[in-house]
């Protein structure tokens, strides 16, 4: 769904978030519950956090599901929210198999835990050539306070997506609560990731905790962040990563008339 500027696309993840097991859908249904409202998807592989690695019958589903969606990404999956290059290669595979455009990955995923950290800068490099050559582009989030690791990320691969094959994705909930960007973080992430950034992740908080909340729900200035978004002519994908008790589909419906009413 392309709203005025955004590929608009929902996350599958909030069909399963805080769900009795008994509850869940497959992962295909979720994806057409989002395709039929109008909306590109990203898909999480996992439903639960053990859930095994995707069988060969559940990629073709995932494929079949994607087919109709005007924008595909994956979010990468919690075992390789640390570095782990074979897990991460088989999820560029599987991006390519069900048309997916985008792999989203943690900082942590690339092996920068801290500031101290000293990632596989050569290896991160080769996984982000083999996704080139599978037509998949990675992004590193932010996660809250990390603007130190997309900056050395940036330092030691280069900051020209183009060129590295590696983007960023800001995520504007994790941004809200972080203490490193100082008084508008939201706009200050936006602003100096500009160059690179290929990505956005939506949903709202309060500014203490990671709650991802339908629009409206928290106190994250959206106003703000659609003029910050105009200013720097971003027209990319943006991802409402929604969690809720209750109606997940109006949440989703509502949040993009809302994001339509700032001429989003």
């Amino acid at each position: 769904m392309t709203t005025n500027n955004l590929s608009l696309a929902g996350s599958t993840w909030g069909f399963f978030y805080n769900r009795e097991p008994e509850e869940w859908p497959t992962i295909a249904e979720a994806i057409g519950e989002l395709t039929s409202l109008g909306f590109g998807v990203e898909v999480w592989t996992n439903r639960g956090w053990e859930e095994p690695w995707v069988s060969p019958d559940l990629a073709q589903e995932l494929k079949a599901a994607c087919a109709g969606a005007s924008h595909v990404s994956v979010h990468t999956r919690p075992e390789n929210w640390q570095w782990n290059p074979h897990g991460l290669s088989d999820e560029v595979g599987l991006c390519a198999l069900i048309g997916a455009s985008a792999l989203v990955l943690h900082p942590s995923s690339i092996g920068l835990y801290d500031s101290a950290s000293r990632p596989d800068f050569p290896g991160i490099k080769r996984l982000a050539t083999e996704a080139r050559e599978q037509g998949v582009r990675l992004l590193l989030e932010n996660t809250p306070n990390t603007m130190w690791a997309l900056d050395l990320a940036l330092d030691e691969i280069g900051d020209d997506p183009e060129k590295t094959n590696l983007g960023i994705c800001i995520d504007v909930g994790h941004a809200y609560i972080s203490q490193d960007a100082g008084r508008e973080p939201i706009r200050n992430y936006i602003e100096r990731y500009k160059g690179q950034l290929i990505h956005l992740h939506l949903h709202d908080n309060f500014g203490d905790e990671d709650e991802h909340l339908p629009l409206r729900e928290g106190s994250i200035d959206w106003q703000n962040l659609a003029d910050t978004l105009k200013a720097i002519q971003y027209h990319g994908p943006a991802v409402l990563e929604l969690q809720t008790h209750g109606d997940l589909l109006a949440a989703f419906t509502e949040s993009r008339t809302y994001l339509q009413s700032l001429g989003l």
